[in-house]
């Protein structure tokens, strides 16, 4: 549920990013330069939107709307850092999966299970990217909204 909720959020932001890419570049999905360009300006976009919500406390709204927040193992916030290392592995475990699929065989594809699929076998019921960059997601309790004084 959290993974599409994220992914309603993240279409808004990557239209209106992508858009704005292709309207100041004139880039119309052919391939050379530009293409890959336009890649990575989308790869960076995602990694300033998840690194910029999972670090230092912070929370997107679906993390908010669902309760849950991205810790350290220890329970502290994670760090730029540390959440830049989250994005990478995962990004880096979906961009391996994929290229498995297309460069060896399709049924490569069904490598993209294995980040959700770790939960299963780990104690602590984290996902792969989550070991690997010594994170978790964590539930918190909402915090209540602020109400000005009556008449104020």
């Amino acid at each position: 549920m959290g993974m599409a909720y994220e992914g309603i959020v993240l279409f808004g932001v990557l239209w209106f990013a992508d858009y704005a890419f292709s309207a100041l570049t004139q880039f119309r999905g052919h391939p050379g330069a530009l293409r890959t360009a336009f890649q990575l300006f989308t790869l960076a976009v995602l990694a300033a939107y998840f690194v910029g919500f999972w670090s230092d406390g912070r929370r997107s709204l679906p993390m908010k709307t669902l309760g849950l927040a991205l810790q350290a193992r220890d329970g502290a916030p994670v760090s730029k850092a540390r959440a830049a290392a989250r994005f990478a592995a995962a990004a880096g475990l979906a961009i391996g999966a994929l290229a498995a699929g297309y460069f060896l065989h399709g049924a490569m594809y069904a490598l993209l299970v294995v980040p959700f699929a770790w939960t299963l076998v780990d104690r602590d019921r984290r996902a792969l990217y989550d070991v690997l960059a010594g994170t978790r997601l964590a539930c918190v309790p909402p915090t209540p909204a602020r109400r000005s004084p009556v008449g104020a």
